[in-house]
This record gives structure tokens, C-alpha cells and sequence, in this order.
């Protein structure tokens, strides 16, 4: 009996495109208002980042005493109240990891941790508490729901690709395929990245404001990072903004962020 190993199916990478997009959904972004596209159940995407968590605080050293993490419960629990209606539902929680790593990092269901290497950028109260808004904004957009429904998209139509150039001579498909793999990169994930850590930026902000910090403490913290975290690569080539667009365009979200204070 004959196989269908390594022959081409017609139609079959379409159809698995089209069977992703009727999966589709959309979300409102909180306080930007923008339309997002999602394939996968909010609910299963927290219920990986609750096990994700689990296993993090398991493994990674932790800190859970002291001025540095009473401050991360106090700021943390702040900004999270100041989220209102935007994530009525989640259960946050506040890490601190004792590791010299200048980051901080969210997962979906409420769950942020901080590194002790951190503070080298941070400042005051006022600081973290943008670092601590920025990290939950992920949260409450559902930036990595978003993510995980492009990255099944672009391999969709990677297959789809793959199944079209069957019949190529095998080098000149793989050609084809290495360029979509860098101009899917390049264009399509990477600014998406981007979009999504300007989109917290600016939605973090809005929340320490909101909580009763002092937003035009926001750009601070990326002329801080600019000192301590190195050189970049170019914006065109990194998942984050230059440091340089992210503190101007912070700078000029100061007053919309302003009218949120209490």
C-alpha cells in the first residue's frame, strides 16, 4: 500500500490556514481601544502561564523578605488595583528572584516577577511602579495570547508555502522558505514585538497614574536602562524599541496619563 509521506496534498495548506483563521477571535485592548486577533482560549493561555509560574517558583531562587520585596508587594498590589475593570478577574501575584539580571516579566493570570538586578535602573517607588504597570499591561492585553496566535499564523502560511513549492527543485525551495522565514521575522514579528512593549509602555504608565504615581517618573526608567543595559541592535532587528523612542514617547504620554491620577 502507498504512503502520502512527502507528497502534496492540494489545498491541504490553505485548509490549515483557514481551519487557524475560523478559530479567530478579537479582544479590545484596555486603554487603547485597539482590536486585537487571538486563536486560542484566554482561558488555556492562563492556565499554561499558572503552570509556567508554578514551575518558575520551584526552580528560580527567591527572595521573600526585606525592604526591596515589601516594596514590590506594596507597589505591585497598587498598580493591580489600579487595573479596575481592565482584568477584574485575575489572581496577581508579585515574585522577587535573586538573580543580577536587570528585568521583570509577566505571565498570563496575574503572575509578574522581578529580578534583583533590577533595582541597578529603578530609582524610587515611582519607578517600579512603571515597571510593575508595564509588566501587568502585558496581563491585561493579552499580549502573549496575541503573540501565540501570530506564531501559529506565520507557521499556517509557512506550511501552506512549504506544500505550494513541493515540486521545486529541493534548493530553490529552500530558498523560498529561508526568505519567508527572515521576512516573517523581520516584518511581521518582530515590529509586532515592538508594537506590544510600546503598547505596555504607554498602558503601564496610565496605570501608575492611575494608582497614584508620578508618570513623568516613566522615561527615567529607559534613560536609566540605556546606561545600565549596553548597547541595542537595531530597532528594525530587536523584539523591544530603541530606549530613545520609548522615553519620547512616554514623555509625550505624561499628561494623557496625568488626567488618571486620583
Amino acid at each position: 500500500m502507498g504512503s502520502v509521506t512527502g507528497k502534496r496534498i492540494p489545498g491541504l495548506g490553505p485548509l490549515l490556514l483557514a481551519s487557524l483563521l475560523g478559530l479567530a477571535g478579537c479582544y479590545t485592548v484596555p486603554e487603547t481601544g485597539r482590536s486585537s486577533f487571538t486563536l486560542l482560549p484566554e482561558s488555556q493561555v492562563v492556565s499554561m502561564g499558572l503552570s509556567s509560574f508554578e514551575q518558575i517558583k520551584a526552580e528560580e531562587p527567591l527572595i521573600t523578605s526585606g525592604p526591596r520585596y515589601e516594596m514590590i508587594q506594596r507597589v505591585g498590589n497598587r498598580v493591580a488595583d489600579a487595573v479596575g475593570d481592565d482584568l477584574p478577574a485575575a489572581d496577581w501575584e508579585f515574585i522577587y528572584i535573586d538573580r543580577d539580571e536587570v528585568n521583570a516579566f509577566a505571565l498570563p493570570g496575574g503572575k509578574v516577577a522581578v529580578y534583583d538586578g533590577l533595582f541597578e535602573a529603578v530609582e524610587n517607588e515611582d519607578q517600579l511602579a512603571f515597571v510593575l504597570g508595564h509588566e501587568v499591561a502585558h496581563v491585561t492585553a493579552r499580549h502573549a495570547n496575541q503573540r501565540l496566535s501570530q506564531a501559529m499564523v506565520v507557521a499556517g502560511v509557512g506550511s501552506g508555502l512549504g506544500y505550494a513549492i513541493d515540486d521545486l527543485d529541493p534548493a530553490e525551495r529552500q530558498i523560498i522558505l529561508a526568505a519567508y522565514g527572515v521576512g516573517a521575522t523581520v516584518g511581521v514579528a518582530l515590529p509586532y514585538s515592538r508594537m506590544h512593549e510600546s503598547e505596555a509602555d504607554v498602558i503601564g504608565q496610565i496605570y501608575m497614574a492611575r494608582a497614584g504615581y508620578d508618570p513623568r517618573e516613566a522615561p527615567q526608567v529607559w534613560e536609566n536602562m540605556a546606561e545600565v543595559g549596553g548597547a541595542q541592535p537595531p530597532e528594525f532587528l530587536s523584539t523591544h524599541p530603541s530606549y530613545d523612542n520609548r522615553t519620547e514617547r512616554l514623555e509625550e504620554n505624561v499628561p494623557r496619563a496625568e488626567r488618571q491620577a486620583p
